[in-house]
Order: C-alpha cells, then structure tokens, then sequence
C-alpha cells in the first residue's frame, strides 16, 4: 500500500468526504472549461467567417475595392465615405486582413495588407474548385509556420478571377487563453471552497456519530445501564443509535444473567462443599491407613482450594454487581499491619522479611479491601525468593488512600504487564502461579474499582513487582482502565 493510500486511509471521514467534494467539482468544471473553451473558439471563428464572408462577396461583386497604400486624393472622397461606412457594417475592413485577387490559373492579379508580393494562398486545383455562384471556407497554415489563417474564396463577376480574403486566427487562440488566464483560477478557488464547505457539512453530519463514540467510549461493563442519546430524526444515524441501543440491552442482560449466575452458583456451592469437608475430614481421622490418610489430606487441600475459588467467584460476582459491604471509615495501615502479621508465620518459614509502614483512612468496605491486600500480599510473598522482602507502604491521598505492595521477585515481562489484572489469565515465566486460578490478582482490580480507584503495576528499578492500589470510596470515583496499559490483566 503506498504513503498516501495509507495516509488517505487514516483520515478523519470527514476530511476524505471534504476532499472527494473537491475533486469531484473540479471534475465538473474542468469539463465544463472545455465545453466553454471549445463552444467560445466556435464563436470567435463563426464572426469571424461572417466577417470574411461579406468582405470577400463585396471585393467578388465589385461593391468594394481593393485598399491602396498611396494617399486617398481629393477625388477619392466616395471611398472614404464607403470605408466609413464599413464601420457600421459586419464586414472587414480590406486594410485589416490580406487580400488576392488571383486568375483560375493561379496568378495573382492584384493582392493588398499582408498579402502583397506573396505568392497565391490557394493552389491551382482549389482556386478551379471555387463555385461560379458562390464562395467557399478554408483553413490553411502558411508555409511560415505562423498562426493558421481563415480564407474565403468567391469567384469575381467575371467568372475569371476568384477573389481571396484571408485573415489570422490568433483571434481565436487570445479569447481562448484569456478565458483560461481567469476561468483555471476560479475553478481552482470554487474547488477549494467547496471542499471546505463539504468539510463543513460533514462535520455537522457527523456530529451524533462523534457525541455516540464518546459516549460509548465512557460505558463499561460494570454500567451497561447507559445508552446511546439518539437524535431526533430517525434517519441512517437515529437507526444506528436505536441499534446500538437494543445490542446494549441485549449485553446488559446477559451480563445481569451471568452475573446473578455466579452469585447464585458460589453460594449453593459452599454448602455442599462445607459437608463434603467435613464428611472427608472425619474419614481421615478414622482412617488407620497410611495411604488413605495421606489421599484423603490430598482431598482436603483441594477441597480448600475449591473452596477458596468459590470465594473467588463470589466476591467477583458483589463486585461486578456493585453490592460490596457497606460504607464505613477504614483505617489502611491498621488493615496492612493485621494482614501481613497474618502472613508472618509463611513469610518466616521461607525467609522473607516483611515491612509495613504508613497510615490512611478511606471509606468504604473493609472485608474486600482486606481480600484485596491480601491477595497481593500472597502474591508477593509466593514469587519472591529466599532472603527476600516483601514492603507495604500505605500513603494518604485527598479524599482517598493509596496501598503499595512492592517485593524483590523476578518481576513481569513488560509484554506482559498489560495482562496482568484480567480474570483466569496466567503469565508465562517465572511469577506464573502454579496451580493458582488466576483470579487472585482480578479480585484486587474488582475491589479498586468497586471503589472508584484503580490498580496499576510496574517493575521496579532494582527488579521485583510494583503493585499500587488506589482507592476512594465505594460509588465515589470512576475507574479509567485505559490511563495505564497494565490495569488490566492477569497473574494467577
């Protein structure tokens, strides 16, 4: 594809509507230039066969004379008069255009203007042709090169002689360019402006299309309540809002479906699974086998597991349909403090020292916003090696608190940070969650937006995962999913 195509490609509609509006009524009047030029060179050279043609009949029938170079004497005042009167008349005047009287036989006899000492314009076989009772029209180029020249041809009364009157065409040629020197301009300018005025309108047409896409761009999964205002007219842009609108309730619903689906699903699973631990727990404890136990302590870990995952589910489930707990004030550093002496005695076990330090106080639901520190904090602590450390650093913000989990692991691939938040997405490499759901870090994402806030991830300088959760209150901000690339995405 070449430069331009590609260029013409990326424009706006807009700007490619505006320049087809041009291109298409320079079209139209470069054809109507040369409809206009053709039809002007035929007027030109239709007065001036009318001129030629009275001329020459007056010179054939004797009515006017030849001019004279000498000086009119006192006599001649009846030819004046007749040169006067030429000036009310259509015809030529002799002294503006050349003039031959030649034989049938190709002599010239008598010639005057430029003609003079020239040979005869016509050949012997032309002059022969001319008609005993009328004249004839002919274009000829002289042997020169010069301009071509128009001739009319009539026989003299007395049959013997034909008179020729000939005269350049350059009258011709200068009305065709002087139409050119201003018509090229104004076309030019008229295209211009008409590519401007078509912008114009297709700006104004295109408005509704701009006002939908922006506010397409603003509904997001979590709200697809909203619609598309429509406009008024129900033409080609009401139909497409209508459209739009119907496949936006169509999506609200199932997404309602779906949701509801998960909500009603984590809470009959956990029932069931609270018996089927226990029935497994109370085998183990009767169980004299070595194997059996052991199989049966391998149940349990995956029923807690499936347990957890349930959990999982349904906190997702609250967050997406915007029933997190109620509101209230929650100290953040109190809250990290409680959670990472929590995870003292795992951290102990692989040698990982634990840090938190910073206070904020946020409103809103204190259950989740532990869910979701703790689950960085696992994450963290599962992906950082022996000897390493894990840091919480909680900081205020107006009218919010911010939460920032940061560890000496191997880090994310940069390719990979934009993954990283999204639901049952694994990362490939050496922070890849062995046997882990990958909903871990989803909750955290789901809990900051549940709290008008964001997550955002990033490597450290030295190495490790930079984890930064923002939060306001619940119902109290807007999440931009779209100002950094690694809000969403997924590690286990």
């Amino acid at each position: 594809m070449s430069p331009v195509r590609s260029m013409l490609d990326r424009a706006p509609i807009s700007v490619r509507l505006a320049g087809m509006i041009a291109l298409s009524f320079f079209a139209l009047l470069c054809l109507i230039g040369v409809v206009v030029h053709r039809q002007l060179g035929a007027g030109v050279q239709s007065g001036i066969d009318r001129q030629l043609t009275n001329t020459g009949s007056r010179i054939a029938d004797g009515s006017l004379g030849l001019p004279s170079d000498d000086e009119p004497e006192e006599g001649d005042e009846r030819e004046e008069r007749d040169a006067e009167d030429d000036d009310d008349d259509e015809g030529l005047n002799p002294a503006d255009s050349g003039v031959q009287v030649v034989s049938r036989s190709g002599r010239v006899l008598e010639s005057s203007g430029d003609l003079e000492a020239a040979p005869a314009l016509l050949d012997r076989d032309t002059i022969a042709s001319v008609p005993e009772d009328q004249g004839i029209l002919l274009t000829r180029t002289p042997p020169n090169g010069e301009d071509p020249l128009r001739i009319f041809a009539a026989p003299m009364d007395d049959q013997e002689a034909v008179a020729i009157v000939a005269m350049e065409l350059d009258a011709v040629r200068d009305a065709q360019d002087a139409l050119l020197s201003v018509y090229v301009p104004i076309a030019i300018l008229a295209s211009l402006l008409a590519g401007l005025i078509g912008y114009g309108i297709a700006r104004r047409g295109l408005a509704p299309i701009g006002r939908m896409t922006d506010e397409a761009d603003e509904i997001e999964s979590s709200n697809l309540s909203r619609r598309l205002s429509a406009p008024n007219r129900m033409d080609e842009v009401g139909h497409l809002a209508q459209t739009l609108n119907g496949m936006l309730e169509r999506l609200d619903a199932a997404i309602a479906r779906e949701r509801a689906f998960s909500a009603d699903a984590s809470h009959e699973l956990r029932t069931p699974l609270a018996i089927l631990r226990a029935e497994v727990e109370l085998a183990r404890q009767e169980s004299k086998d070595g194997s059996t136990r052991a199989a049966l302590e391998s149940a349990l870990e995956e029923a807690d597991r499936l347990a957890g995952l349930i959990d999982d589910l349904l906190v997702l489930a609250r967050a997406d349909a915007d029933r997190m707990g109620g509101r209230r004030p929650i100290d953040l550093g109190e809250l990290a403090q409680a959670v990472m002496e929590r995870f003292g005695t795992l951290a102990a076990k692989q040698g990982v020292r634990l840090d938190t330090r910073g206070n904020a106080v946020v409103m809103g639901d204190a259950r989740g916003i532990e869910r979701a520190i703790s689950n960085l904090l696992d994450n963290s602590l599962r992906h950082t090696p022996d000897g390493g450390s894990v840091q919480i650093l909680v900081e205020p913000r107006e009218g919010s608190g911010r939460v920032i989990v940061e560890d000496t692991g191997p880090g994310v691939p940069e390719a990979e940070l934009g993954r990283l938040f999204e639901r049952f997405a694994r990362i490939d490499g050496s922070r890849h969650e062995a046997g882990g759901a990958g909903l871990g870090l989803a909750i955290v994402a789901a809990v900051a937006k549940a709290h008008g806030g964001r997550v955002t991830a990033r490597n450290g300088s030295e190495g490790g995962l930079v984890v930064t959760l923002d939060l306001g209150t619940i119902g109290g901000g807007h999440y931009d999913s779209a100002s950094n690339a690694s809000e969403l995405g997924g590690r286990g």
